[in-house]
């Protein structure tokens, strides 16, 4: 950042240029070792201690980050702004395309493609003899599908917890149909008393009374 910002101040734009293309490449390999040391993990309790463990665990770790960046967000009637503004900062960080659309009722977000658990299935890290954990079945971490990537499993527990700390979930994901190959839809409704009951369903729980 300093070289770059130097190379700004100088007027060497090719530079800045060039300099700026070196930190997003060094950014994008240090996010790709994290993403692939997460799924290896996770994949390694799904196989040894089975699914329930391995919900414990990504529990506990959604946990970690999830609800301080809830909490870290400005809770005020106008301040919806702010907060998705806060939340599409979170998801920039995948260094991926963002797109964005909003009606009366919501914000979506797609990454195009995801830069994390899309890319995963993009790469083929699920197939072959080295491939990463499938949840299969329908349960919590599926969204009660047949299966699902191990790595995305982080987001029915990420919506399970910001119900129970404040009775509705900020942003619900719509996984795509095929993973990676289509984009799941990161939906932020405006009010969150008109989040669809279905998204609570899936979770096994009942929409609360308006």
């Amino acid at each position: 950042m300093d070289r770059l910002t130097e190379a700004i101040d100088a007027g060497n734009l090719e530079g800045a240029k060039k300099l700026a293309r070196r930190m997003y490449n060094e950014f994008l390999s240090m996010h790709d070792l994290y993403r692939d040391w997460t799924v290896a993990t996770l994949s390694f309790v799904g196989r040894r201690f089975g699914d329930k463990v391995l919900e414990e665990a990504m529990d506990a770790g959604v946990k970690a980050w999830w609800g301080p960046n809830l909490e870290k967000m400005p809770q005020e009637p106008d301040a919806l702004r702010a907060r998705v503004k806060m939340f599409a900062a979170g998801i920039k960080a995948h260094l991926r395309p963002l797109h964005i659309e909003e009606d009366d009722e919501k914000i979506v977000m797609q990454m195009r493609p995801c830069g994390s658990g899309g890319r995963l299935v993009l790469e083929g890290k699920y197939e072959g003899p080295d491939a990463m954990y499938t949840v299969k079945g329908p349960q919590l971490l599926t969204y009660g599908r047949e299966d699902f990537p191990v790595y995305c499993a982080h987001e029915p527990l990420m919506e399970l917890q910001d119900i129970k700390a404040h009775g509705a979930p900020f942003v619900v994901i719509e996984p795509a149909h095929e993973i990676g190959k289509q984009h799941c839809n990161f939906i932020i409704y405006k009010d969150k008393s008109k989040v669809p009951a279905k998204y609570y369903e899936r979770l096994g729980l009942k929409k609360p009374a308006a």
